[in-house]
């Protein structure tokens, strides 16, 4: 019986017609970081946009005129998204590096010269790459924010 069942929803399934509406949209892209965002939509006559800062979204429709402000836009958001992982990823191995110096120190009571040096270098390595993360992502702020200003304003 349960065989049958099964047999027939198959049968039943694989003989309904299948619509597939090609002009339908879709999103092709979408991003989001320092609370700016941006959804890529791909519709009949081309490409909508809809961006954002916190609660105030914008669509707009892409043309000759726009596309290049929304491609650095986009740029810039992904951007600003990388700079930030990266700013988190260098404090966490700057933490990790911190944490197994001290117990490096408590276990032994001295840090060798040797292991100290390597030591200063990692963390130096940290500091220095959260530094320039810090630094591209406030650059990307400002780019993101100089994009946004400028398609909404239009």
């Amino acid at each position: 019986m349960k065989k049958r069942l099964l047999v027939l929803f198959m049968l039943m399934f694989t003989l309904l017609p299948v619509h597939i509406y090609a002009a339908s949209p879709f999103v092709i892209g979408e991003g989001e970081a320092g609370g700016y965002q941006y959804t890529v939509i791909k519709g009949e006559n081309g490409f909508t946009w809809k961006i954002g800062y916190q609660d105030h979204e914008v669509t707009i429709d892409e043309n000759e005129e726009n596309q290049a402000h929304l491609d650095r836009f986009r740029t810039a958001v992904n951007d600003l998204g990388s700079h930030k992982f990266g700013l988190i990823l260098s404090i966490s191995y700057l933490i990790i590096v911190g944490i197994t110096t001290l117990i490096f120190y408590k276990k032994t009571e001295h840090i060798p010269r040797v292991s100290g040096v390597i030591i200063a270098c990692l963390a130096l390595g940290a500091v220095y790459y959260g530094i320039t993360s810090f630094i591209g992502m406030q650059a990307a702020l400002e780019d993101v924010g100089y994009y946004y200003v400028s398609l909404t304003d239009s």
